[in-house]
């Protein structure tokens, strides 16, 4: 699998017949035909910094691909390479976990090419690095300047995404909140799922567990196989049944519902609403408007006490396989 994504950094103009072939032969994934390709070219010229990067992307063990690009970027690999080796091994050091590399490799690169083809990718890489080393205002500069440069686009919302994980990172949960309500909804998937994500996890911190499975529904429709969604249920199961005082709930006259499910579309409300009626339970669909945006949220039960709720909604989950939430109306 390494060699097919190292092979996506490739372009398609090379500098002599024998580069032409070895390529074809990549993007073909004639792969075993390249490698032969590539020794057989190696044994005149060992050095060559283009067939050492040539070895790197088809070397499928991750440590010696890494050597292959440290030792093309020593014997001067063809300056059409050149970028797509220097950000490999920025990623390679990411994976090492060596974050000190990461930042001098991501900045080095910055230094050299201003208008890059892997500048906002380098930009998140050295700011990512720079917040774990504890130097959040190298962070921040990196990535303010990364939104300045792509505002509207999807490096831009990645950079506001990246800032509301190092202001979650220490506990400023506002700042983190207000960042991430305005991303849920902006088009890029890569973006938006993280921010539910982020937003339900926030809301865990604090202790808010309706918001943290109102935002984990919203996810959960628009997302289904987003990662994350494990971690989730498994936190919500930390969380301890809410009032148990039965006396002031019959006197209050409070009743008590298990949320299951908060969508955008009426009509996916609507089937789920018909299958929850197999439990025997009342089942309700309400609206609620979040940040301005309409949502359809559907209950099932009305139960006079909190014990009563919880003990249908352990039953629920297991038959659902789901995590759901007891909500006082």
């Amino acid at each position: 699998m390494r060699p097919l994504i190292l092979i996506s950094f490739l372009w398609l103009v090379f500098y002599n017949v024998s580069s032409a072939e070895i390529i074809d032969l990549i993007k073909q994934g004639r792969l075993d035909e390249a490698r032969q390709e590539v020794a057989a070219a190696s044994t005149a010229s060992r050095r060559d910094g283009t067939l050492l990067y040539y070895q790197a992307i088809l070397e499928q063990d991750g440590i010696k691909s890494f050597q292959f690009l440290e030792a093309a970027f020593k014997a001067e690999v063809a300056p059409r390479f050149l970028e797509d080796d220097i950000y490999l091994m920025a990623l390679y050091y990411l994976a090492d976990g060596n974050l000190s590399k990461v930042a001098s490799t991501a900045e080095a690169y910055l230094q050299r090419w201003e208008s890059g083809r892997f500048r906002s990718e380098m930009q998140r890489l050295a700011a990512a690095a720079y917040a774990r080393l504890d130097r959040e205002e190298s962070a921040k500069k990196l990535l303010n300047r990364l939104i300045n440069e792509n505002e509207g686009k999807q490096f831009g919302y990645a950079g506001k995404l990246d800032l509301a994980y190092q202001a979650y990172r220490k506990k400023n949960y506002v700042e983190a909140q207000n960042i991430c309500r305005k991303l849920r909804q902006v088009e890029f998937d890569d973006v938006a799922a993280p921010a539910l994500y982020l937003l339900s996890s926030y809301s865990i911190e604090q202790k808010r567990i309706d918001d943290a499975i109102l935002y984990y529904n919203i996810l959960r429709e628009g997302f289904p196989h987003a990662v994350g969604r494990d971690d989730l249920i498994d936190r919500f199961g930390n969380f301890e049944s809410v009032g148990s005082d039965r006396q002031a709930e019959e006197m209050t006259g409070t009743v008590y519902s298990v949320q299951v499910g908060v969508f955008s579309l009426k009509e996916n409300a609507k089937k789920l609403a018909d299958r929850m009626k197999q439990y025997g339970e009342k089942v309700e669909i309400s609206d609620k408007i979040v940040s301005e945006k309409k949502y359809y949220v559907v209950y099932v039960g009305r139960f006079g006490s909190s014990q009563d709720a919880m003990s249908f909604k352990s039953r629920l989950e297991i038959s659902e396989n789901e995590a759901f939430q007891v909500v006082a109306r």
